[in-house]
């Protein structure tokens, strides 16, 4: 008696990632954001003038050489435009890397710790998103006068309670779940078991 041993294939379904791509509205805002990435990196290469290059009379709108004129310091709208992208893109890269980071954090010891220390967390956090994102970023800006380091610190703490409530959200079950118990019973540390 011989066994025969039949191949059975299965076909795994498309991963989420290209059911995206497959549609047209993901292929058009890929595009779009590959562009905006594309300009905002290339830029400075291109750009026919230096950022603080003074071209000509202040005001111009059509001046030769230019796309978009001269600003108010007679300097191209243009080449200001395109060295102005990569600064912007690292600001939002920035202030989201740190909305994300402290959402995450926060959201996680609130779910973890719940009772007195979750409800401090949240409602400061409730006070926190009351304020208009923009608003909170101009008080904040005028008070202590412009720069980088201060408009991505202030957009990402302005991020940080819409991430860290959908991390609590979403933690929350878990961590009513028997691993955690057990790893508590094992005797590992908050730090651990949270991350």
């Amino acid at each position: 008696m011989s066994a025969v041993v039949e191949q059975v294939t299965v076909e795994r379904p498309p991963s989420l990632v290209r059911q995206a791509l497959k549609l047209r509205r993901t292929q058009v805002g890929l595009t779009i954001a590959l562009l905006i990435a594309a300009i905002a990196i290339l830029g400075p290469f291109v750009a026919p003038f230096g950022s603080t290059e003074f071209v000509d009379s202040p005001n111009l709108k059509s001046v030769p050489g230019t796309v978009f004129g001269t600003d108010y310091f007679g300097q191209d709208v243009f080449s200001r435009f395109l060295f102005g992208g990569r600064s912007i893109l690292l600001l939002a890269l920035a202030a989201t890397t740190i909305g994300i980071v402290l959402g995450t954090t926060l959201g996680l010891i609130a779910a973890y710790n719940r009772g007195r220390l979750d409800e401090v967390i949240m409602r400061t956090l409730d006070v926190i998103l009351s304020f208009p994102q923009v608003l909170l970023s101009l008080l904040v800006i005028s008070m202590f006068g412009p720069s980088n380091l201060l408009i991505i610190f202030t957009v990402g703490l302005s991020t940080t309670p819409r991430i860290a409530r959908i991390i609590r959200g979403a933690a929350v079950p878990v961590v009513e779940r028997d691993f955690i118990a057990a790893a508590e019973a094992l005797g590992e540390s908050r730090r651990r078991v949270i991350f």
